[in-house]
This record gives structure tokens, sequence and C-alpha cells, in this order.
């Protein structure tokens, strides 16, 4: 199964504990798991628990317009600098997907 997670929540809503637990558990049933970061949710590339899930296989795609106009982290392995059209390809391809505001 693809699951496809949008993620809005910045990283001091109580949202963002679901979106990784989910995503860890999803991967750890062997699901893929992409993960696409716009708005104030761009701002949990600053959380060391979020973006370690890259090591754990989750696909991780941030807005880069918004990642510049938030002045989130940048150049941080593993994560993929993209646009809304990633996201529309990636909402194409996904057999699952979850919004989190």
């Amino acid at each position: 199964m693809r699951l496809l997670m949008l993620v809005h929540a910045g990283p001091e809503s109580s949202v963002i504990g679901t979106v990784t637990g989910v995503a860890g558990e999803s991967r750890a049933k062997g699901h893929e798991v992409t993960l696409f970061l716009m708005s104030t949710g761009v701002m949990n590339l600053a959380r060391e628990d979020f973006v370690s899930l890259v090591g754990d296989g989750v696909n991780i795609t941030v807005c880069e317009h918004n990642r510049k106009e938030y002045k989130a982290p940048s150049g941080i392995e593993g994560i993929r600098y993209g646009s809304q059209y990633d996201l529309a390809t990636y909402m194409v391809d996904c057999d699952r997907f979850i919004s989190f505001t």
C-alpha cells in the first residue's frame, strides 16, 4: 500500500506525534509512506524526530516555495525539495491519503 500524508500542521501541533507514529508504524508493516510538507508544516524540518523518519524509509518532500517563505531548514540529507507538481503526482499514485492541518 502507498500512503500519502499531507502535513500543514507545524511542529507545535499535537497532530505531529500522530503523523510520526502512523508513518513509522506503516513503514514497519512494509507500506510505502510519503509525507508532503507545506504551509507551516515545513517547519517540522527543524524537528530531529520528524526528519529521522527518512532513516526508516519514509519519503519526505517539502514545498520549496513554502520552505523559503517560512525560512525553514534546508539542505537536509534525504529530504526532497519540490513543488505542488510533486504533490499532484503523489496524489495520483497513492492508495490512501491523510491530511493533517
